[in-house]
Formats: structure tokens, sequence, C-alpha cells
């Protein structure tokens, strides 16, 4: 907001509205199509980016913004999208350039006086680049990164083609795609989808009644179907490359499977087999989930692309034309089946995931109860020692009172030999007779209260 719409809030006592709300409204005004005349000629490119070619192709729409003399930074989604007028009419020139996530699209919207005299594609590409050195701009051949889309549409005020036999001729005689568009079938859309030898793919837009938003929405489905359908089929190469390391991985997980259901049935136990197994799945783990790391956006930004050429082709709204197969039909037939192998590879991947998961528990439950069990051996052979020492202490116990009652006997027996001595009426066998049970009552009662004091454990 501007200082002044902040003042005149703060008197109107309107409280702060939250900083990402015009942001987040704006959005939804992010990618407006063109609005077009009745006859342009489109040509639109799109580049696969890294983050070298990235900064590289946010310098280039910089200095063109400079050079046309729009400032650079402007607008909400300049960073994402810019729309630069090269020329004005009546032979108009527009460059629209698109960052997305992992690509850029650039488009050359070249009006046309009428749909007798069509520029060539080469002709609006050598205009846009003497337009842009005029300016001071950098050229078109500075353009980063890797083009992936290449598509050149032309929209023709005219009456539409009584059949397929008259448009193939523009379309070197090959088997053209074609069908009516638009809710009220008020166009005819032409392809044949092949490249050309510049890379090229030509569409053909005709009709007399078409109005110029409609129009413009038309074209940017038509851009959007191309570039989101070369750019989900990226995941395609993935997809065949995984489909031999997938099937040995899964044989290899099925072997394991039979290993360890047989080791479940042996009754002996052999700690080797089981870190053997463990080992091998372990490793078997690691390079599914490498797979899944280095494979697994890709896949996933595949479906995402396959959801938004479903999407463009809906809003095309087409209809049949007599003997010619449609658009939607070629892709469902064409697009759809790489689509299911791409989306068939994930569903393995994120299967063998889960397989692998479920037997190293398997397996890990399995080891668990071997070292419970080895644990519990441990613990009844330890408690069988601590009873025998227990035992062996005690028998040690009773002898050694037989041993101090003995020779404390012994030594009152020969105290009472000197008092007799020395005249005392004293029986030293007597005495020692009488002091046996004595002595020994005495030392036993000891030791059984050193026992109470000191428990040993048991």
């Amino acid at each position: 907001m501007t200082d002044f719409d902040t003042s005149a809030r703060a008197d109107l006592g309107l409280l702060p509205d939250h900083p990402q709300r015009y942001a987040l409204h704006n959005e939804i005004h992010a990618r407006p199509p063109i609005p077009l005349w009745s006859n342009e000629r489109v040509i639109s490119q799109a580049f696969l980016l890294d983050s070298v070619s990235r900064q590289a192709q946010i310098d280039w729409i910089n200095r063109c913004a400079t050079a046309v003399g729009s400032p650079t930074g402007s607008g909400p989604h300049s960073q994402s999208i810019q729309v630069l007028q090269l020329a004005k009419e009546p032979c108009r020139v527009l460059l629209k350039w698109e960052m997305h996530g992992e690509f850029l699209s650039i488009s050359l919207f070249a009006q046309q006086q009428s749909a007798d005299v069509f520029d060539s594609r080469q002709t609006v590409l050598q205009k846009t680049e003497a337009l842009l050195r005029q300016m001071g701009g950098p050229s078109l051949a500075d353009l980063a990164g890797q083009r992936m889309v290449a598509l050149d549409i032309v929209l023709e005020k005219r009456d539409e083609y009584p059949d397929a036999f008259e448009v193939a001729k523009r379309f070197s005689g090959n088997t053209v795609i074609g069908s009516l568009i638009l809710s009220n079938q008020n166009a005819q859309l032409w392809t044949d989808l092949q490249l050309d030898a510049q890379g090229f793919v030509s569409m053909i837009v005709r009709g007399k009644a078409l109005g110029s938003r409609q129009a413009g929405r038309a074209i940017q489905r038509l851009i959007d179907i191309e570039t989101y359908r070369m750019m989900a089929l990226l995941a395609l190469p993935y997809a065949k490359a995984m489909s031999e390391p997938l099937r040995k991985a899964e044989l290899a997980l099925a072997e394991l499977s039979d290993k360890i259901a047989l080791a479940q049935k042996n009754p002996e136990i052999d700690v080797n087999v089981d870190a053997q197994l463990l080992s091998g799945i372990s490793a078997l783990a690691a390079e599914v989930e490498g797979w899944i790391s280095a494979n697994g956006l890709r896949f996933t930004a595949a479906e995402a692309y396959q959801e938004l050429v479903k999407r463009s082709l809906t809003e095309l709204h087409e209809t049949t034309i007599p003997g010619v197969q449609m658009l939607n039909t070629f892709m469902d037939r064409r697009f759809e089946p790489a689509m299911r192998t791409c989306r068939w590879t994930a569903r393995r991947l994120r299967d063998l995931s889960d397989r692998i998961s479920r037997t190293t528990h398997i397996l890990k439950t399995r080891i668990e109860f071997v070292n419970e069990s080895q644990t519990q051996t441990l613990l009844s052979s330890m408690d069988r020692r601590a009873k025998l020492q227990l035992r062996l202490q005690q028998t040690v116990e009773g002898l050694s009172v037989i041993v101090m009652t003995y020779y404390a006997t012994g030594l009152i027996q020969f105290l009472a030999k000197g008092a007799k001595a020395i005249g005392l009426p004293t029986d030293p066998d007597l005495v020692a007779l009488i002091s046996v049970p004595l002595v020994a009552g005495s030392i036993f009662w000891i030791l059984s209260r050193r026992r109470k004091k000191h428990p040993l454990p048991l």
C-alpha cells in the first residue's frame, strides 16, 4: 500500500491488512491470456533451466525491459511474468516471458495485417531480433537453457477448411489432427504434431467469429498443452531406465523372503544366516531408497504436468470433425500410455519400498526373538549358577561351624587341663563335652545373624 492509502485507512479507523494479502489476491491475476487480433502468428518456446541458466534468463529479461523502457521489477509478478511491447499497431509485436518452477517459456505475438499475407516464422524472428537490436536490448540468441518446446501457431480469420485433405497440404502432406474448438465451436484446430526442420510443431487455429480474449485463451491452452506434455514426458526415460533394475530388485527381494521363510521353519538358530539376511535386505533397501530419492520428484512432477494437460484439453471444448481424429483422442492413445508407464514405475518403486520395509520388520522380529531367547537362556544359566554357589557357600558355612567348634572346644579343653593342674576340681573331657553344643550353637547363631544383615543375592 502507498503512504496515502495507509494514512487514509488510519483516518477511517480500518484495521491493518495482513502483509501477504495483496500478493495472495493478485495471484489469481498472475497469468492472464493476451487478447489477440484476428490474424496473429504466435511463436512459443520453453527452456529447461538450472540455477545458472535461470539467473541468465532473469538478467536477459531485465535487459529487455530496460531497453523497451519498462521499469524492471515493477508489478506484483515481475519476477515470474513480463509482457513487453516491442512494436505498436498495426504490426504490433509482444514478447511474453514466463518463469515456471523448472522451465521458462518465451512467446512472441506478431500481429499480421491480413489473412492473405502472413509473415513466415523466420521473418517474425528476424523482425523481433531487429527490434531488440534497435532498442539496445539483448539478442534472442542469448537465451539460456535447453529448449524443450518450440511451437508455431497461426491464428487466421478465414472460413473453416471443408476437409482434412485441404489443410494437409500446409503440413507437407502429413496426417493431420483436427477438431472444432471452444464452447460455441466457432474455430478449427489443425496440427500434425510433427517436428519440422527447425524443431517446431505447427498449429493452425482458423475461424471468422473469434473474439480477442476467446482467441487469447484458446492459444494459451494450446501452448500449455504442448509445453506441459513435453515436461511430463521428461519422466519417461527414467521410467524405461528403471524397468530392468526394478525387476532385478523384485527378484532379489523374493529370494530373500524365501530364505527368511526357510530360516523360520528351522528350529535351530544360526546367527550367521540371520546376519547375512539382514545385510542383504539392508543393502536392497538402501538401493531402492536411492532410486526413489533420484526419481521420485520427476515422477511426481510428471503427474502434476499431466493434470495440467488434461485440464487444458478439457477447456478447449473439442468436438469432432467427421473423419478426423481429435487432439484429445490422440493424446489418450499416444500420450496417456507413456504416463501410465511413469505412474506404474512410480507405483512399483513405492510398493517395493513397502515390501522391503515389511520384510525387514519380519526379519528384525525374528532376530529380536532369537536375542530374547538367548538372553533368557543366559539368565537361566546364571540363576542356576547362583543357586549352586549358594548351596556351596551353605555347605562351606556348615563345615566352617564344625571346624571352628573343633578348635574352640580344643582350646576350652586345654584351659580345663590347666585349671586341673593348679588344683581346681575340673574334668577336662567333661568340660570339652559340655562345651561342644554351646560353642557350635553360638557360632551357628553368629553366622545366621550375619547372613540376615547381609543377605546374598539370589
